[in-house]
């Protein structure tokens, strides 16, 4: 059962309060993966286990706390958190969302690798066309934007035998700023964009020029594995939650501009202190990258074929 922070309070960070319940939920007081069921998936982008977690957050969060899903597929972020009290004050007041009123989830499932088992893609995974970002925007009933921070919960499954049974091996909830900070990249690649029509012989074709995107996947850094972790900006949230182990920082680096000095981003990891409460030393760029990345494209679907012989190869 999540305990309240020290001082008798209802949670006052929304994403310790998350982390804390889907740890408690998806691994028994040993650590280990808890097998649950997922209904079978409907249409092409349906996602069973994003629902799965919305229920979680639902049965297991205190009453005060909104749940609020996407409602339909296509849509970033897959969830939002949301103290409606605070949410009107800071409304009202002008000042900046931050985790204690409001926070926008996004759901990355991810597979093992069949031969190892480890998280599939580890050096960098598919954001599809939404790049990650340290915050999410969001639509309010008169259409008015609103900038909330942005979290992203990453999860290895794996399959427990028949019935559509699964369990998570791995998981973490990662602060969007860990992953990227470029508000104008998320802006420049959500807005509109134009599509190249009147294509082909019959001008009939379109071209949507949909971008693909890729992003660092942060349960590649084996330290991940097998874990379930927390990485925020916050570097007090052990000392609220009573729950929470803090294990380690890490630091980002990054350039403003070509020929300038480098800057660090540091940030916090906690785990639940019954599971993990091992101090680890401070790690830098953790999260793994391809080593051959080119600004060329693979050729797609090549078909080859050997004349001589008349067979694929």
């Amino acid at each position: 059962m999540m305990r309240t922070p020290v001082d008798g309070q209802p949670p006052t960070d929304l994403t310790a309060a998350a982390f804390i319940a889907l740890t408690q939920s998806l691994f028994d007081m040993d650590g280990r993966p808890v097998p649950f069921a997922l209904r079978g998936k409907g249409e092409t982008q349906d996602d069973p286990f994003d629902e799965h977690i919305a229920d979680v957050l639902e049965r297991t969060l205190p009453p005060e706390l909104r749940v609020i899903r996407a409602g339909k597929p296509l849509v970033n972020p897959d969830i939002v958190l949301a103290r409606p009290e605070e949410y009107h004050l800071l409304a009202k007041g002008g000042e900046d969302f931050d985790t204690r009123s409001i926070v926008a989830i996004e759901v990355k499932k991810i597979s093992p690798d069949k031969k190892t088992g480890l998280p599939a893609r580890g050096s960098g995974m598919d954001y599809n066309s939404t790049p990650p970002c340290e915050t999410a925007r969001l639509y309010a009933d008169r259409n008015e934007e609103i900038l909330v921070p942005s979290f992203y919960l990453f999860a290895l499954l794996g399959q427990a035998g028949e019935n559509r049974h699964v369990y998570v091996e791995s998981m973490a909830l990662v602060a969007g700023s860990a992953l990227s900070k470029d508000t104008d990249l998320y802006d420049r690649i959500t807005g509109r964009r134009k599509k190249a029509i009147g294509l082909g012989t019959y001008g009939d074709g379109a071209d949507r020029q949909r971008p693909m995107l890729v992003f660092a996947n942060p349960l590649g850094w084996p330290w991940m594995q097998r874990q379930a972790t927390l990485i925020s900006e916050r570097g007090d949230l052990h000392e609220e939650f009573p729950d929470l182990a803090y294990v380690r920082s890490i630091t980002r680096s990054w350039k403003p501009m070509e020929g300038r000095e480098a800057k660090k981003e540091r940030f916090y990891c906690y785990r639940v202190a019954a599971l993990d409460s091992r101090f680890e030393e401070p790690a830098e760029d953790p999260f793994p990258t391809p080593r051959k990345r080119t600004e060329e494209t693979a050729q797609r679907g090549r078909f080859k074929i050997d004349l001589n012989r008349g067979s694929i190869f």
